[in-house]
Order: structure tokens, then C-alpha cells, then sequence
């Protein structure tokens, strides 16, 4: 026999550290672009100088970007692998189980060799993945949370019912009783079908209906069948009843490890978040922008905004849904929030608002913990705000309750 088998923490391990690697060659890169961009430098060769290390930083970032795709992958394949041992164990339970029967029941000898499946590589997470990425994200939230409530649902079904142990355990003590009640009918139908017992009388003397004038010994044995079927006829639904239970628990036990399948799924693609599209271009139109939109601009593309002029922070969002993309109340990493002026999550400038860059999203009780980078603008001595450049570029911790007000997020084109 061959044995296939995956050392899944080792290789989960080296996946995640993988993942480590990428994200901090991404993040160096990232501080030697602001570096050099903030060299005071001025003439043909900064320009072709910062032009060809902007294309050195996209080919690196690309290159980052295979790398964590190739650790996420590694990962789901560990995570495939250990779904499908524990589904396997199931199923070869359910064998064992059939064929103990089999061998109870006179089905001939029958002898079980010891086994154990290590797992097997399926492509149905695959499937998943591609299914939920193809999904609006107001698509993937409303999912996240149906599988979620059909998980805890199944769950208490299978917490509700007994083991498949336990309920064969009570079939075949069922099976035993009815098999001696249809002994014991046997019998008495026998003595009903008696020709002496259908004329020696019962003392004393009552009257019957069956056409006999008074009641015989037949009757009585009459009386124990009619008895006999009743009670079996009640077993048998009790036995129906545990057999419907004992083929529904491997249903549910298969539709409770799909639903895991696919809540992994969905969890993956929605940590993964929206897939960076930044910085915006071209050069000219990011510095038209200052303060907090112009360090967005430098996360996401949003030269669509506003046919190509991108306003306040505070109207990103309509400009956003009429540049054709998805805007929602749910955070999500990689998601542009925006803070319009009577928000009620944040203190910001009345008229022009606040954005801010989704950097990680943490579902708590009553919403989220959403870590965001963000940045202020610069103002000259005469107090006009500064084009092309911010400060105070940091990282904050925001909490905002579901269906927050003044607040949304960007993500992808539709």
C-alpha cells in the first residue's frame, strides 16, 4: 500500500516565514522610496535617477507580491491536507463500522486491516478561492456571515445527536428485542391457529363478537398478537427514527467539513484583502494631491476619481462609485477609508474629511479594530496646505462599529 503523507507544520511554517520575508523586503523597499524621494536634489539626473528606481521598486514589489502568493498557496495545501485527513478518517470509520455489521449479521467472514489516511490533495479550496474572489465584496461579507451561522447550526445538530457508536449500540439492542417479540408472535400465532384452541372456552363464559358466542382460548392468543404488533411496530420506529440519525450524522459531519472548506476559503480571500494598485499615476496628477489623499494615492490608484481629478478626501467615495468601483460600510485590508466631515468614528476637518489606508482588519464584539496608516498635511508660512507632498505619516488603531456613520471604504473596481 502506498502511503502519501505531508509534514503539515513544518511545511505551514516555512510558508508563513516566507510570507515574513516578503512583507519586510516590502517594507524596506518602501522606506528607501520615501528616502530617496525626499533627497534635496534637483535637475535631469534626479529626475531619471528616482525614475529608475520607480521602476525598480515596482518590479521588486511584483516580485514581493509572487512570493506572497506563493506562501498563501503552500498554505492553503497544508490546510487541504489536513481537511481531507479528518474527512477521510470519518469515512473510513463509517466503513468500519458497515462492515462490523456485515460481519454481525452472517454477511460471511470479513477481516479489517488497520488504517489511516495521512490526507490527499483536493482542488475544492481552489474552487472556493476563485468563487469568493469573483465576489462583490457586499457578496463576500453577506457570505462570510450565512456560512458562519450555517457552521454553528450544524454544530449544534451534530452536539445534539449521539455518537454513531452510541445510536448502533441502541439499533442493535433493538434488533434483539424485535427479534424476540417476533418469536414470541410466532408462537402465539400458532396457538391462535390451534383448532382445539379456536373450541375450548374461556371461564368464565363471555360473550364475543367473531361469530363464536363466547370467547375462546384463540382469542386470548389473538389478543397477545395484536399485542406483539404493536409493540413491534413501535420498536421499529423507534430503530427507523436511530437509522435515520445514524446515516444523517456522516451528511452533516461531510457538510460541516465543506462549510470549514469554504469559511477558510472565504477567510483567506478576505484577509488578503484588496489587492494594492498603487501607487497613482501619472506623477503630475498624485501631486496635485496633498496631505492624507496625496499618502493614499501612493497605496492605491485613484486617477479615475473625479474623471481624473480626485477633490476632497471627504467625496472620494462618490467620486469612487461613479469611477465604477465597490464602496461598503465594512472594512477590509487594502480598502481606502474614508471619513466624511459629521463622521461620528473620528475627529477630522469639516469640509474636506480624511482618508486613511486599510493596513489589517480585526472583527470584535460590536465591529472592528481597523489598523490604518494615514498622513497630515503640510502648510507653508502663509498657511496654504502644500501639493505633492504630507507629514506626520503614522499608524492608528480605529475602532468602528458596524454601519458606522460618515464612514466608508473603497476597494476594488467592479
Amino acid at each position: 500500500m502506498t502511503t502519501i503523507r505531508m509534514e503539515t507544520e513544518r511545511v505551514d511554517g516555512v510558508a508563513r516565514q516566507l510570507e515574513q520575508v516578503n512583507a519586510a523586503i516590502s517594507q524596506e523597499m518602501e522606506i528607501l522610496g520615501n528616502r530617496i524621494h525626499s533627497l534635496n536634489w534637483q535637475g535631469g539626473g534626479a529626475d531619471q535617477f528616482r525614475a529608475e528606481f520607480d521602476a525598480l521598486l515596482r518590479q521588486a514589489s511584483d516580485i514581493c507580491e509572487e512570493g506572497i502568493l506563493l506562501s498563501q498557496r503552500v498554505k492553503r495545501e497544508a490546510q487541504e491536507w489536513v481537511a481531507a485527513d479528518s474527512l477521510g478518517a470519518s469515512h473510513f470509520r463509517d466503513l468500519k463500522r458497515a462492515l462490523e455489521n456485515l460481519v454481525m449479521t452472517g454477511g460471511g467472514g470479513v477481516m479489517l486491516a488497520s488504517a489511516q489516511i495521512l490526507g490527499v490533495t483536493t482542488n475544492s479550496n481552489g474552487g472556493y478561492l476563485q468563487e469568493y474572489q469573483k465576489m462583490s465584496w457586499k457578496d463576500k461579507f453577506n457570505a462570510e456571515k450565512r456560512i458562519q451561522d450555517e457552521i454553528s447550526s450544524t454544530q449544534k445538530q451534530l452536539a445534539n445527536m449521539k455518537s454513531a457508536d452510541e445510536i448502533q449500540t441502541e439499533i442493535n439492542a433493538l434488533d434483539a428485542e424485535i427479534a424476540e417479540l417476533e418469536r414470541n408472535r410466532a408462537e402465539a400465532r400458532k396457538n391462535a391457529d390451534t383448532l382445539l384452541n379456536k373450541v375450548i372456552p374461556d371461564w368464565p363464559l363471555e360473550r364475543d363478537s367473531d361469530g363464536v358466542p363466547w370467547r375462546v382460548r384463540a382469542d386470548d392468543y389473538e389478543d397477545e398478537v395484536a399485542e406483539y404488533d404493536r409493540q413491534i411496530q413501535e420498536l421499529q420506529s423507534r430503530r427507523q427514527a436511530l437509522q435515520g440519525d445514524l446515516n444523517s450524522r456522516p451528511q452533516l459531519e461531510t457538510h460541516l467539513a465543506e462549510l470549514q472548506q469554504r469559511q477558510t476559503a472565504l477567510n483567506q480571500v478576505i484577509r488578503e484583502g484588496v489587492p494594492p494598485d498603487g501607487p497613482t499615476t501619472p506623477k503630475w496628477l498624485h501631486n496635485q494631491l496633498a496631505g492624507c489623499t496625496n499618502y493614499a494615492a501612493e497605496k492605491r490608484d485613484v486617477s479615475d476619481f473625479g474623471g481624473g481629478h480626485p477633490g476632497d478626501a471627504s467625496d472620494w467615495n462618490n467620486q469612487a462609485v461613479k469611477a465604477g468601483y465597490e464602496v461598503g460600510k465594512h472594512p477590509a485590508k487594502g480598502a481606502i477609508m474614508v471619513f466624511e466631515g459629521d463622521n461620528n468614528v473620528m475627529k477630522v476637518d469639516k469640509d474636506a474629511g480624511h482618508v486613511a489606508y486599510v493596513e489589517k482588519v480585526e472583527k470584535v464584539d460590536g465591529g472592528y479594530k481597523v489598523s490604518v496608516s494615514q498622513a497630515d498635511t503640510k502648510y507653508d508660512n502663509e498657511g496654504n496646505f502644500v501639493r505633492g507632498t504630507y507629514v506626520n505619516k503614522r499608524s492608528s488603531v480605529i475602532f468602528v462599529k458596524d454601519g458606522a456613520k460618515g464612514v466608508s471604504f473603497i476597494y476594488g473596481k467592479q
